[in-house]
């Protein structure tokens, strides 16, 4: 099986360290909780240049960025052994060094965790479903309803808050750690 793995969302927690540079600049007090859409910054009176201009200053100190989950590495390692697993996530391709930096620091390396690091443009929301994987682990809510009229593809939506009115059904399963994207993976 070949297997796309998103980053942000999945391995990193970017919206974190968004939501405090947000803050910091127009004196608010949200909470990842409060990013209850995919463009929630309309909802914050924002606009989507501030949003990535944001988005981006966080990646200027990666390191700084949460990970999400620690057993990614060595269940992305068990699963690259047996399937196909890449990267594919919607970033400026500038920051793709700090990306690599950012996998390597948690374990996370091209070769033993997955094939291929691929960088795609941020739009369209749903631009990853024209590359040719078999199953998705993404918490991008765009992906939902494309995939489910694809019924030999498969999306794990990461839980987050901002993907919690997307219904999972048929070939869309909602998991919430890397510990249920592996069973389910094994599952199927």
């Amino acid at each position: 099986m070949k297997i796309a793995v998103d980053i942000n969302g999945v391995l990193f927690s970017v919206i974190d360290k968004f939501v405090e540079f947000f803050n910091e600049k127009h004196g608010t007090l949200y909470t990842k909780k409060d990013v209850t859409q995919w463009e929630f910054y309309h909802d914050w009176n924002s606009s989507e240049r501030e949003f990535f201009e944001l988005f981006y200053k966080a990646y200027e100190n990666i390191l700084d960025i949460p990970f999400i989950d620690d057993d990614a590495s060595d269940y992305m390692k068990r699963l690259n052994s047996t399937h196909e697993v890449h990267i594919l996530s919607a970033l400026d391709t500038q920051y793709t060094p700090h990306v690599v930096e950012k996998l390597i620091f948690h374990g996370i390396e091209e070769g033993t965790q997955y094939r291929e690091l691929i960088i795609i443009k941020e739009k369209p929301w749903d631009l990853k479903l024209t590359h040719d994987f078999d199953l998705y682990v993404d918490d991008n809510p765009h992906l939902v309803e494309p995939i489910k009229q694809m019924n030999e593809r498969f999306l794990l939506l990461y839980d987050q808050p901002w993907n919690q009115d997307s219904i999972c059904e048929k070939n869309v399963i909602r998991v919430h750690n890397w510990k249920e994207v592996f069973d389910t993976i094994i599952a199927l």
